[in-house]
């Protein structure tokens, strides 16, 4: 009897430490990537969406990199601090500095499209939040 209530307090903290792993859903293709990563990523979508040259693709994601550098610097900023005044006009000063470096990079009929793009974002974004259903998991 001790042996099999033995066992069972093993298999107990087993399961439950392989449990604390990794949350729920959580996989490899889940797991949060790197700012190089997101960068990368962001490129290749633009690049697609866009038809971006080899060079325009090689001139963005130096500028994508230091945005999402900054935007991550800035949440970390609003995680440690709470919700502060002012972040959503700091967020408005990130986007328009990297915005007016894209467009320079863009020709004016790629830089129409993005802005395009960028408009269908922001509708999708409230929707979801008027929905309720917030940030994607994973996000």
């Amino acid at each position: 009897m001790k042996r099999i209530l033995v066992a069972l307090a093993v298999l107990l903290a087993a399961a439950g430490t392989a449990s604390a792993q990794a949350p729920a859903g959580a996989s490899p293709a889940t797991a949060p990537k790197s700012p190089d990563q997101q960068a990368q990523r962001r490129a290749q979508h633009l690049a697609k969406e866009l038809g971006l040259t080899a060079d325009q693709q090689a001139r963005l994601e130096p500028i994508l990199l230091a945005q999402r550098q900054e935007m991550m610097t800035l949440r970390d900023k609003a995680q440690a601090g709470g919700r502060q005044r002012g972040m959503g006009q700091e967020l408005k000063v990130i986007q328009a500095k990297y915005t007016e470096q894209m467009k320079a990079v863009l020709t004016p009929e790629q830089f129409a499209k993005f802005d395009q793009l960028k408009d269908e974002q922001r509708d999708k974004m409230r929707e979801r939040r008027a929905s309720g259903q917030g940030r994607p998991a994973g996000r």
